[in-house]
């Protein structure tokens, strides 16, 4: 594992030099190539070219920085700036709104650059939040997370090696990460969802190599052959399938895609004596999402014209196809995100999720924990909800094929003990408990999957009879499931009956591992 600091002594040595008079995002910036980007501070002195020229003041005179990442998911905000500065024209300009947008991927460097007031906005991936929470709270900055940027949706994957072909194959290999990436967050997601035990993920988490800093590290090994498994974002994972004959993506935000979420932070007292400012940010980033997706090619070329990585990396043809790693959050994903049309707040799921995974990793030094309701405010959207006349559609949910769900094979198996009475198929209480917290909320952050529900039994008793009360079982869960909001095309019921034991029927203990409801996750992708 690569030596790092822990994050006290980072945020300690930033703060030493923001009060020394170095600004942050004027500090080197190391985009995700790990190459050092172009000061995006730095005049650009061509009139258009997304520099400085040509720049709208706001009635105060305050230009107001943001820094995003480098990252397909963040590009409608440079779209609505027409640039890194804002420029005539824009949505920005529009909203007589100066903007200068800065690139931070450093997480302790982008956190440190709000608390210091570097910067007036940041980006922030909601899975990170549990970790680095705490550094706001030492430094005695409210912070709240006010707009959502983007879904992950097939940017973030995990590859493997032709031999691992479902996640429970990982043990007893090596696999490789950077960690407490969005990366680390989708392989523990399907650890976690596997029929993996406590004991076997345990050592499988022993056998991962991580790195802190080098977003190379695991497709490295990965081609090289040392390690079976790598998590990765593109285009990395594009690379290491390239590498390696035989290499396949195992598990990717195509499928769990409400897994990985970017959200932008600002300050608490900005929403609370500027709330016009971060109103107008919201604004510009839904017309650029507008923007961007009426005209996906000419975003395209004026992005990689302006920002570092896709000018030197990508290109405008590569920055085009990388708008497909990510979802750009509209207004009606935002009401969505923040629970606003009555349900549950998907920004609530995602974080508990994630603080859920990392106070398993001692490194993670989490010693403050947040409930997420705390740390979201939905003023903003609120009021953009109210004050806009156009109809909010739902959000458009994927053509769905029942018969991938009845014939699909599981990239992992989650076990779940539900208790049914003898001879019965009815859900109690405690059941319908566990289906709430072991089941819903990963069918929900797993939208683009299949689900097959399969009951099994011990081998007491006639087999036909036990095979049909098995499905009855297996059916009263899809039942339930089907209640709690999620699409019955995902979902289909089998009985085994006690043809596919787990563990000896021999012994009472074999017995009762063999009375279980397995739930197949499938990938529809």
């Amino acid at each position: 594992m690569a030596v790092k600091l822990k994050p006290a002594a980072k945020i300690l040595i930033l703060l030493i030099l923001a009060g020394a008079g170095f600004a942050v995002y004027q500090l080197v910036i190391v985009d995700k190539s790990g190459r050092v980007a172009d000061n995006p501070d730095r005049p650009t002195p061509v009139p258009g070219s997304g520099g400085t020229a040509g720049t709208v003041d706001t009635p105060s005179g305050n230009t107001y920085k943001m820094a995003l990442s480098e990252w397909p998911g963040h590009m409608p905000m440079v779209v609505g700036n027409g640039g890194l500065t804002t420029q005539p024209g824009s949505a920005a300009a529009a909203e007589r709104l100066t903007l200068q947008i800065v690139f931070i991927e450093d997480p302790i460097k982008k956190n440190v650059a709000l608390q210091t007031g570097a910067v007036d906005f940041v980006w922030q991936v909601v899975d990170e939040m549990p970790i680095n929470m705490g550094s706001y709270k030492k430094t005695g900055v409210e912070v709240r997370a006010f707009l959502q940027i983007d879904w992950s949706r097939g940017g973030d994957a995990c590859v493997a090696a032709r031999e691992v072909q479902k996640v429970e194959d990982i043990l007893g290999r090596k696999s490789a990460m950077m960690m407490f990436s969005p990366d680390h967050t989708v392989f523990e997601f399907m650890l976690n969802n596997s029929r993996l035990t406590p004991a076997q993920i345990l050592q499988v988490r022993t056998d991962t190599s991580f790195s802190m800093d080098d977003f190379t590290f695991g497709r490295v090994l990965f081609t090289q052959g040392k390690v079976d498994v790598a998590c990765l974002w593109e285009p990395d994972v594009t690379l290491a399938l390239q590498g390696r004959a035989g290499a396949h993506r195992l598990f990717s935000t195509a499928d769990a895609t409400e897994l990985i979420a970017d959200v932008l932070l600002t300050r608490k007292n900005t929403l609370e004596t500027k709330p016009q400012v971060a109103e107008k940010i919201a604004r510009v980033w839904f017309a650029g999402v507008v923007k961007a997706e009426a005209d996906r090619k000419a975003a395209a070329a004026m992005i990689a014209k302006v920002v570092p990585r896709f000018r030197d990396e990508l290109g405008a043809k590569g920055t085009l196809a990388a708008f497909n790693w990510v979802k750009w959050a509209d207004l009606a994903e935002n009401v969505r995100f923040f629970g606003l049309q009555g349900g549950r707040a998907s920004f609530d799921r995602v974080y508990n999720q994630a603080d859920t995974i990392w106070t398993n990793y001692p490194e993670a030094e989490i010693t403050d924990r947040f409930a997420p309701a705390a740390l979201r405010d939905d003023s903003i959207i609120r009021k953009l909800r109210s004050a806009t006349t156009a109809k909010i559609t739902e959000t458009k949910t994927p053509d769905y094929k029942p018969q991938v769900a009845k014939t699909g094979r599981a990239v992992f198996t989650k076990p779940v003990t539900i208790n049914f009475d003898p001879g019965e198929s009815d859900l109690d209480a405690e059941s319908m408990h566990i289906l709430n917290n072991q089941v819903v909320p990963q069918l929900e952050m797993a939208r683009a999957m299949y689900v097959r529900v399969e009951g099994n039994t011990d081998n007491v008793g006639r087999e036909r009879f036990n095979e049909s009360l098995s499905e009855k079982r297996a059916q009263s869960v899809v039942d339930y499931l089907i209640e709690k909001g999620i699409d019955k095309r995902r979902l289909t019921a089998k009985g085994n009956g006690s043809a596919n034991p787990v563990a000896s029927n021999k012994t009472s203990d074999g017995r009762a591992a063999n009375r279980r409801t397995d739930i197949l996750f499938i990938s529809g992708s």
